[in-house]
């Protein structure tokens, strides 16, 4: 955590988008950090391993795509630490999906299928951090 913040790292190669999500994530009360790329997101990892709490993770993106950045986070902990990882991507075929859990991801987004808002909702039941705080209350379902 950041000043109090969860802090989410975003690595997505489409500039509007990755803008986008940075803001919206920001507006929903988290710190954003952000990555245009496979090798800039490893890159921010390393600086900030110690306070990125989750990376929303595109797949398809020139150079180094997400899976291999994901076999690179969670086959070098030191180096990276354990942060969660969600994939975030319009990718939606069995393999691809089954894949990326194989790799260590925690969970798969479609983009195509959230209002850009549900992203801040995601994150927070990912992270335990609703506003509401019913998630503090130890119950789990």
């Amino acid at each position: 955590m950041k000043d109090g913040k969860h802090v989410v790292l975003v690595v997505e190669d489409e500039i509007a988008l990755l803008d986008s999500y940075a803001e919206i994530l920001e507006d929903g009360g988290l710190a954003a950090i952000k990555a245009s790329d496979g090798y800039k997101g490893l890159d921010q990892l390393i600086k900030n391993k110690d306070i990125v709490d989750l990376i929303l993770l595109d797949l398809m993106m020139p150079g180094l795509d997400g899976l291999d950045v994901l076999k690179q986070i969670r086959e070098d902990k030191e180096k990276y630490g354990e942060p969660v990882v969600i994939v975030l991507t319009n990718l939606s075929s069995e393999r691809v999906i089954k894949e990326s859990f194989e790799r260590g991801a925690n969970g798969y987004l479609m983009k195509t299928e959230l209002d850009p808002d549900q992203i801040v909702t995601e994150v927070n039941n990912v992270l335990g951090g609703d506003e509401d705080d019913d998630s503090k209350s130890g119950a789990q379902e």
